[in-house]
């Protein structure tokens, strides 16, 4: 049988990011039983679409103070590991690839971020960000397989195209993604 790569889950899966996504369903109550299996078993992409279709229209008000950050946390990380499977799969359908100018697109994309997830009503995307943009970092490292810093590089341009009026954004770096329905 014919598999598609994940290269979601190969840059951004891990175990304890499927725990806390678990953890947030529960906290929640938004996980029915037949997506439990999906979550321990599935692969990381559909726990990322599981996650965020079951807490996008969630109100978390009335939960205690830590599960109200677990679950805005899971909520955008979720969305944002969507959208950068998106950018992964546009850049190779593109034929993009990775340049050498990916550390001044990591720099102006971290401050972008940083400053956008201090906006209030933006819980749980300053972790969100701070985890996709190290995975994206570690993906463009020199000794990392060509698939990988693409990839990599795709995501960062991803999040750098949502500032792409900001002073400092080189056209270039400009992708379109589809967003998460």
């Amino acid at each position: 049988m014919f598999k598609i790569p994940d290269r979601v889950a190969d840059l951004f899966g891990d175990h304890a990011i499927q725990v806390e996504f678990q953890r947030a369903l529960l906290a929640a109550s938004q996980l029915q039983g037949y997506e439990m299996k999906y979550l321990e078993d599935g692969p990381f992409s559909e726990i990322a679409r599981i996650t965020y279709r079951q807490l996008k229209d969630f109100d978390r008000t009335a939960l205690p103070e830590d599960q109200r950050e677990l679950v805005a946390g899971a909520k955008a990380l979720s969305h944002r590991l969507i959208t950068s499977g998106y950018s992964i799969h546009e850049a190779a359908k593109a034929n993009e690839s990775a340049t050498d100018d990916w550390e001044e697109l990591l720099a102006f994309t971290r401050e972008k971020c940083k400053g956008s997830a201090q906006i209030a009503d933006n819980a749980g995307w300053e972790r969100c960000y701070t985890y996709i943009l190290d995975r994206a970092e570690a993906a463009l490292g020199a000794d990392r397989p060509d698939e990988d810093r693409d990839a990599g590089y795709a995501v960062l341009r991803h999040l750098a195209s949502f500032h792409r009026t900001d002073t400092g954004f080189q056209l270039r770096w400009y992708i379109k993604v589809p967003e998460v329905s």
